[in-house]
């Protein structure tokens, strides 16, 4: 089965959609969103309310947890004041529909072959990236894991395992996201261009919380 594998929109609708446009002409038969919606950006309904259509199976990335329970975790923040202002601003824009739609994601999703799921198949937070070496991923008699997490777009084996991260939907200039046949394992990634003034304006009209910053970071 040919399957899209769409993860990191970040609040970022204008993108989604993009994505969602693309895949028109390559006509999946499944869609698996792997996590982080929400979080980041200035369309968090938006995002959800375009999963909630589409009614495909999500995998709960680290940034949806962190929208419930506004607990970084393991991870650290350079900006922790804006992160929980933007991350309070994004709960009151999902309102309790959207927070409960969040609730109800999956640690990982099978489909085939390959176990899809945000950052490894044990934890939503864990970086694995092409340098990292096998013995800090571990072992998992696994044939494909699919991931997103780290906004980037890249295979290798891990001994008897491919792994692949499928990019980023919402956080970068370009639109990311990887196609993948569930059988035979073959992997198409996909980056496509999309209105980045259209979100801007929409971050702008809503006030988006550090508005000033959030725009710079677009700029670097």
């Amino acid at each position: 089965m040919r399957v899209a594998l769409l993860a990191d929109m970040h609040g970022n609708a204008v993108a989604f959609r993009a994505a969602l446009a693309d895949l028109e002409d390559r006509s999946p038969e499944l869609i698996v969103a792997l996590g982080d919606v929400a979080q980041g950006g200035p369309q968090p309904r938006e995002c959800v309310e375009l999963l909630q259509e589409l009614g495909c199976p999500c995998v709960f990335g680290n940034s949806d947890e962190f929208l419930l329970t506004l607990d970084l975790g393991a991870e650290e923040a350079d900006d922790l004041e804006r992160l929980m202002t933007t991350a309070h601003w994004s709960r009151e824009q999902l309102g309790e529909n959207g927070l409960e739609f969040l609730r109800g994601f999956s640690p990982t999703v099978q489909t085939g072959r390959v176990l899809c799921c945000h950052a490894t198949p044990t934890s939503n937070e864990d970086v694995v990236l092409p340098e990292t070496p096998p013995e800090q991923v571990g072992t998992f008699e696994l044939d494909a894991v699919a991931a997103g997490h780290v906004h980037q777009q890249w295979l290798r084996r891990f001994e008897s395992t491919l792994w692949f991260c499928v990019g980023a939907i919402g956080v970068g200039r370009w639109c990311e996201y990887a196609l993948v046949d569930d059988e035979s394992l073959a992997v198409e990634f996909c980056r496509i261009s999309y209105d980045l003034d259209e979100l801007i304006a929409s971050a702008r009209e809503r006030d988006f919380p550090h508005f000033d910053l959030w725009v710079e970071s677009w700029r670097q």
